[in-house]
């Protein structure tokens, strides 16, 4: 085991979101047993087919919606033979059908992409953290979705990030707490493992996003616009379902990202010590209630358990298995009967 602390992009948001789940996912690494197949699994089997995508030497008359339906056929499989009811498999075919849509439509825009050439799908690396003194605390673990560069300007390189959305939001990226922090480690650390050449200029991230919604099946004019049956432009046009957002980083940005991120990863580290000396009691670690927990929190039904009193630790051996959150899926499937990092 690593003797130094890790940390993970999804682990700083967890904590600054709720510290008790943070707590829950994070230091008793509980995960459920039950698959809901909501927005987390379409975006984990969009990003497994993209990765697998971009990693082809030539994707020329590959078909993005074929190396989806593998995917998710593998879960939707999986799922059948643990014995998964059969409403939750209806649902797993419906969000199946959505991301075939979304596929045919992101081949139907970019074609084989001719303008990005990959150089790495999914690269997992490690970034020290140091303190005042110089010295490393911990290492921040991430997994860049690509790492590409600009077919117009092959010296550029970016970080692509794929998000699968309801709805396409941009206004907040140019100060996102993953880009900014993840492009100046990635950076660093792409040009220790040598993958970056010296000339190689850094540009940032670029968020490629996928909307989650049915392709329109309205015909269109020359200009793009959708019509009515009677052949006239409507009035309702449909929302942009593909677009790609740079956010580019200066020297001056990747310094305050880093900067900002030793804190962060300081308070962390910091209260898993304290947890850990049993200085604090993790019941009584801050929640941080809000409508969306009932949709979107897998810790919400316990921790209404919690806050009436009530026994949660039967909850956590029935709904709940352990694994240890600082593994990527391929890393490990082992269950553990028990967790808490060094």
């Amino acid at each position: 085991m690593n003797s130094l602390p890790l940390i993970r992009h999804s682990e700083r948001v967890d904590y600054k979101r709720c510290p008790k789940k943070w707590f829950w996912r994070w230091r008793m690494g509980l995960v459920p047993k039950a698959k809901t197949f909501g927005a987390l699994e379409l975006g984990t089997w969009f990003h497994s087919t993209l990765a697998a995508w971009y990693s082809q030497p030539d994707r020329e008359g590959l078909s993005l919606t074929a190396w989806f339906k593998h995917f998710a056929e593998l879960a939707i499989g999986g799922a059948k033979n643990i014995g998964a009811p059969d409403y939750t498999l209806e649902k797993a075919d419906e969000l199946a059908a959505l991301g075939e849509a979304m596929a045919t439509a992101y081949q139907k825009k970019y074609g084989a992409d001719p303008a990005i050439i990959p150089i790495v799908a999914e690269i997992p690396l490690e970034f020290d953290l140091t303190d005042a003194d110089g010295k490393v605390f911990a290492k921040h673990k991430l997994k860049p979705d690509l790492v590409y560069r600009e077919a117009a300007n092959p010296d550029y390189v970016w970080l692509m990030e794929h998000k699968t959305a309801a709805q396409i939001r941009t206004e907040h990226l140019v100060i996102d707490d993953q880009a900014r922090p993840y492009g100046a480690m990635a950076e660093i650390s792409l040009r220790r493992a040598g993958v970056l050449r010296k000339s190689d200029v850094f540009k940032g991230i670029m968020y490629n996003f996928v909307r989650k919604a049915l392709t329109d099946e309205r015909p269109v004019n020359e200009q793009g616009q959708s019509l009515n049956k009677n052949g006239s432009v409507s009035a309702k046009q449909p929302v942009p379902t593909l677009m790609r957002f740079p956010v580019t980083l200066t020297k001056a940005s990747k310094r305050i990202a880093i900067s900002r991120l030793r804190i962060e990863a300081g308070i962390i580290t910091g209260m898993t010590e304290a947890l850990r000396s049993k200085k604090v009691d993790p019941a009584l670690l801050p929640k941080t209630p809000h409508s969306s927990c009932p949709k979107l929190c897998p810790f919400f039904t316990m921790c209404v358990v919690e806050e009436q009193g009530g026994d949660i630790k039967e909850m956590q051996r029935t709904m709940y298995e352990r694994r240890d959150p600082y593994l990527y899926e391929e890393e490990s499937t082992e269950v553990l009967t028990s967790f808490e990092l060094s």
